[in-house]
């Protein structure tokens, strides 16, 4: 059964949990190993709630007590939240992805919206996003930095916006 909690604060759980991540569709990767700096700084905004000076929210997904994935939500002025989702590669298809985030929105429900962007060749994000009521709303081109041989490559991704309405509005 799945189960939304707090998300462990351990280095080494969390390069785990991106080490079994395939982050092959993801906008913004990676290094893994996960820079210990930067992992820091990442901890903090868990601990206090604050990332970037917006309220965040993240939390460990768990299958009968093992972390295999984790939710997070950035929420904005307009009430509005941005939201991710990694899953490790060994539960993917199974559902569980659906399931955490349809219970980390029931978490949100006074988000006026929520929004996620994904790749757009990530067909399996794509379904879970509609199993959860969004939609796609635009695609999008963005520059992002990947991790490559030790340091970082600029690439073009053509991407997707997916929202959905909140429950509060």
């Amino acid at each position: 059964m799945i189960t939304l909690n707090s998300l462990p604060i351990n280095y080494e759980v969390l390069n785990d949990l991106y080490e079994h991540t395939d982050q092959s569709f993801c906008l913004n990767r990676v290094a893994v190993p996960l820079d210990e700096d930067s992992t820091r700084n990442y901890f903090l905004a868990v601990r206090s709630g604050i990332n970037n000076g917006m309220p965040f929210d993240a939390k460990g997904i768990f299958l009968d007590g093992k972390l295999i994935g984790k939710a997070e939500r950035t929420v904005y002025e307009d009430g509005s939240a941005e939201l991710d989702l990694i899953i490790r590669k060994e539960y993917c298809g199974n559902g569980y992805g659906t399931e955490a985030l349809n219970r980390f929105l029931t978490q949100a429900a006074q988000c006026t919206s929520f929004c996620a962007y994904i790749e757009s060749s990530n067909l399996p994000a794509a379904r879970v996003l509609e199993k959860s009521g969004f939609h796609a709303k635009r695609n999008f081109l963005a520059d992002v930095m990947t991790p490559q041989s030790g340091t970082y490559a600029l690439r073009t991704v053509e991407g997707t916006e997916y929202i959905r309405e909140g429950e509060a509005q």
